[in-house]
C-alpha cells in the first residue's frame, strides 16, 4: 500500500486522526489491512485499504462520523467495519 507520507516520519499532533488497522475475512482470517488519516481542519478522512474479502488495493476519502467507522470495498462492494483496538489488544 502507498501512502503520500512515510509513517516513519509522523510528528505528534501532526494529524487530527490516524490509524492502523488489520481487517479479517468472513472466515476471521487477517487477510486485509487499512490506514486512515485525518489531517487537521478537513472533514474528511483519507485511506488506503487492502481489502480483506477480494483483496484489492485501493484509496479514497470518506466522511467518517458515526463509530464504528464503516467503508465499502469499491471493487467488490462490501461493507468493512474497522475494528475497535479493545478487541485487537485483546487477542495479542
Amino acid at each position: 500500500m502507498k501512502l503520500p507520507f512515510d509513517l516513519k516520519d509522523i510528528k505528534p499532533g501532526q494529524f487530527a486522526y490516524l490509524t492502523k488497522r488489520k481487517l479479517t475475512n468472513k472466515e476471521g482470517i487477517e487477510t486485509g489491512e487499512i490506514i486512515v488519516w485525518k489531517d487537521k481542519g478537513q472533514e474528511k478522512s483519507q485511506y488506503v485499504m487492502k481489502c480483506p474479502f477480494c483483496g484489492d488495493e485501493h484509496e479514497g476519502s470518506a466522511l467518517l462520523v458515526k463509530r464504528p467507522y464503516r467503508l465499502k470495498c469499491a471493487n467488490c462492494d462490501k461493507s468493512i467495519t474497522l475494528p475497535k483496538l479493545q478487541k485487537e489488544a485483546k487477542k495479542k
